[in-house]
């Protein structure tokens, strides 16, 4: 059941070039999250937890690459935080996305990655899934 005072949310990059407050603070992002949860995020640092960032970022892309059939929404991430990715990368692509997908791990809620065609560059999680998670690891 959740809480309905306040959901919190993790977010977790796995490239640096993506900006952390940008995406946190986004707007349209937790609006997006918001459809996912069911309830307004409340972001959250992962500080509470001990975690190797590089064995999460591989567990996290290859839960989204045994879970492509599995992927419930896409939606791109705000423009001006594509934009100042690829201007930071020093590159041009497509539209960064969010991806709502049911994981081969069992949890609570799905999870949302930011991605770049098919690479992993972030995830979202509720704060008990991502217990969940650092549990797994």
């Amino acid at each position: 059941m959740k809480d309905t005072e306040e959901l919190n949310v993790v977010y977790v990059r796995f490239d640096k070039n993506l900006d952390y407050k940008e995406v946190v603070n986004s707007f349209p992002i937790k609006k997006f999250l918001e459809t996912v949860f069911g309830d307004f995020p409340h972001m959250v640092t992962p500080k509470n937890f001990e975690f190797d960032r590089d064995q999460l970022g591989q567990f996290t892309q290859d839960e989204y690459d045994m879970s492509k059939e599995y992927v419930v929404d896409v939606k791109k991430v705000p423009e001006i935080i594509t934009n100042e990715y690829y201007k930071t990368i020093g590159e041009e692509g497509e539209p960064l996305t969010l991806v709502e997908f049911e994981t081969e791990l069992l949890l609570d809620d799905h999870i949302v990655t930011v991605n770049n065609g098919d690479k992993v560059l972030g995830v979202f999680a509720t704060e008990t899934d991502f217990g969940h998670i650092i549990d797994e690891l």
